[in-house]
């Protein structure tokens, strides 16, 4: 007996049916990776506060920001905890509304989706701020990377959604 898998009936079948189960499982895989970034990084943060400070207060020893080190790592944390929560509200809205309801969709995206990656954006550009400043180029080239995907992650759904 011959068995065919068909890429298309895993999705539609099997993880989500509908119209929009292309759309949905890519919205959920970014969703997912940027929630596991910027939730990992900003709890890192929170739990090795005192390490971290010492890490940045050395990091930054020899530019214009040393005297700021406490104030922008909580500020950064913050940002970062924020941004990962608006991506993990997203997911857990993503899964619930599937791939058959287009107005769960768009409403995922208008409310938490879209507003998750404009703090993805803030967030990237603060840190690749900071690694420019302190002349740490390979971790700004790093960072690079993830702007990259959030670039793709916001265009992406207005060519699928074919949004205005």
């Amino acid at each position: 007996m011959e068995m065919i898998f068909n890429l298309d009936d895993i999705f539609q079948e099997i993880l989500f049916k509908g119209e929009y189960a292309y759309e949905c499982i890519f919205l959920i895989s970014v969703s997912l990776f940027f929630t596991i970034l910027f939730l990992q990084s900003g709890i890192d943060k929170i739990v090795s506060f005192a390490g971290n400070l010492t890490y940045f207060q050395n990091h930054f020893k020899n530019t214009f920001l040393k005297n700021q080190v406490k104030f922008l790592l909580i500020s950064i944390t913050l940002l970062e905890c924020l941004t990962g929560f608006l991506f993990s509200l997203a997911l857990i809205y993503l899964i619930i509304a599937g791939g058959d309801n287009g107005f769960g969709i768009l409403t995922a995206l208008e409310v938490f989706y879209f507003p998750a990656l404009v703090f993805a954006f803030i967030t990237l550009c603060s840190l690749f701020f900071g690694q420019r400043v302190a002349q740490d180029y390979v971790g700004a080239v790093n960072l690079g990377i993830y702007f990259l995907i959030a670039l793709i992650a916001f265009s992406l759904p207005v060519l699928f959604l074919e949004l205005p």
